[in-house]
This record gives structure tokens, C-alpha cells and sequence, in this order.
């Protein structure tokens, strides 16, 4: 990523990134899977398409004895739900048994989600399993036929539904992101003036001097270019460390640290 492209970048902070390639799908029904577990609060859940086949799932390592019930439940009845699924077009069906619970949700003619409970679920969670399967089931419609995430296409589809597709695409863009070659090396400069900091103004201090100095250039670490880097510590220590060292220390770490700041910006290059 070019320092061309940093303004324009620290202004996108919401900018969507979209499932260009079968990982970043992957990823996305994953961590649409992840999110619809924890709401629900069920077990276990699966997407997976009327032939059979499992796209994503999310399964605890270490399964007690109700859940491995209800999971050889779902394998034993997989067969006849696929084939429900291929005759009729189904949108949510709730199979209760003593054991626990199945909630089945299509997720367009070819997929469906299933939400495995090990315990019943009583009357009153039954509005919000509901409400967060069918919600679930439009939003993997939308990833598994790779739609665009953009304005147009989200003011068709139900609050609820919108807003999670723009979390989605939020957290997709910031892992996404943090996988980058400029991010890291920020990270790693950012270390090195940490512990440059921590040698003269002592660990209790650092947080709050790179707090303040960000705020004054007004960024943060992640969107930082080579230029930014050298503002950045030479107000960190003409403000900063001569507030709380004294004027002679700031000038040895100046004299000393920025030419060391040079070198390592050159190092990534």
C-alpha cells in the first residue's frame, strides 16, 4: 500500500472489502456462522447444501454428552431433511426432542443452516431464534451468491439484514487489512519507539505519550506513512519526553533516534 493511498485510506475507515476469491468466501460464511452462534446461543451450527455437502460450521472442540447426541442426530437425519429441503422450499422448521433442540433455516433453493440446541428451547427464546435464523439465512443467501455489499443493493433488504451485512463487510475489510505488509511494518515501528520511549521515560509513561502524540497528529498506528513516523517521534520527544526528562535528554534522544527511525523506514522498503 502506496503512502500515496494513506489519506484516502484514514478517510475509508468503513470501506467495504467484498468476497473476491473462494477464502475470502469461506471467511465471510464463517464469520457470519460465528456471530449468528453467539446471538442464537445454540451449540453448534452448520451451513450446508441440500446434497449434503457441509460449506461452514462451527463445532466445540470438546463436545458433552447432549451435544454428541444431537450432532449423530443431525447425521442420522441429514438424509431426510436434504430431501425435504430438495421437494419443498422451506424457510425455518423448529424439531424438538428430549435431548435438545434442531432449528432448520433454507438458505435459498440449495443451502441451509441448522442450529443445534442441547437443551429445549422454551417459548420465550422462540421470537429471538427465529428472528436471528431468518435473518442468518437471507445474509448467507446474499454471501454464497456473491452479491456486491453496496447502498443500492442493502436498501432492499430488511434493517436487521442490512446492518449485519455491513458488519461483515467492516470486519472483513480490518482482518483483511491487518494482514498487509504496511500494517505490519507499522506495528513493528510502532514497537520500536515504544521501547525507545520506555528506556528514558520509564513503561508507566509510553501509553500515554503515544496516546497524546497520535491525537496530535490526529491517527492512529495501522494508517501511518514513513513521513507521519518522523512528525510523530519528533513531537513525542520535543513535547513529550522534554516535559518529563528534561531539554538535554530530549536532545540526546533526538540526535540519536531519528536518524535509527530513518534506518528502519529505509529497511522496509
Amino acid at each position: 500500500m502506496s503512502d500515496s493511498m494513506e489519506p484516502n485510506l484514514r478517510k475509508t475507515l468503513d470501506r467495504r472489502l467484498e468476497a473476491e476469491n473462494v477464502a475470502l468466501l469461506k471467511h465471510l460464511l464463517s464469520m457470519e456462522l460465528k456471530r449468528l452462534k453467539d446471538e442464537a446461543g445454540c451449540d453448534m451450527i452448520f451451513l450446508m447444501g441440500v446434497d449434503g455437502r457441509t460449506f461452514s460450521s462451527v463445532i466445540p472442540r470438546d463436545l458433552n454428552a447432549k451435544q454428541f447426541y444431537m450432532l449423530n442426530l443431525l447425521k442420522a437425519n441429514m438424509q431426510h431433511i436434504c430431501g425435504q429441503l430438495r421437494r419443498e422450499n422451506l424457510r425455518i422448521a423448529i424439531e424438538q426432542y428430549k435431548e435438545g433442540t434442531v432449528v432448520i433455516a433454507g438458505v435459498g433453493d440449495n443451502a441451509f443452516m441448522t442450529l443445534e440446541f442441547s437443551r429445549p428451547i422454551v417459548p420465550a427464546d422462540f421470537q429471538n431464534i427465529v428472528s436471528t435464523s431468518m435473518k442468518g439465512s437471507t445474509v448467507m443467501k446474499h454471501i454464497l451468491e456473491l452479491k456486491p455489499i453496496n447502498e443500492d443493493i442493502l436498501n432492499k433488504y430488511p434493517k436487521d439484514v442490512a446492518d449485519e451485512l455491513r458488519k461483515l463487510s467492516r470486519l472483513l475489510f480490518v482482518e483483511r487489512f491487518e494482514q498487509t505488509k504496511q500494517y505490519k511494518k507499522n506495528m513493528e515501528i510502532l514497537q520500536f519507539i515504544k521501547d525507545k520511549l520506555k528506556d528514558v521515560v520509564g513503561v508507566g509513561a509510553v501509553d500515554e505519550i503515544i496516546t497524546l502524540t497520535f491525537n496530535e497528529i490526529g491517527t492512529s498506528a495501522p494508517y501511518m506513512t514513513d513521513q507521519l513516523w518522523r512528525m510523530f517521534l519528533e513531537k513525542a520527544i520535543q513535547k513529550h519526553v522534554k516535559a518529563m526528562s528534561g531539554e538535554i535528554m530530549a536532545d540526546e534522544c533526538y540526535r540519536a533516534w531519528m536518524p535509527e527511525l530513518d534506518k528502519k523506514l529505509r529497511s522496509f522498503m
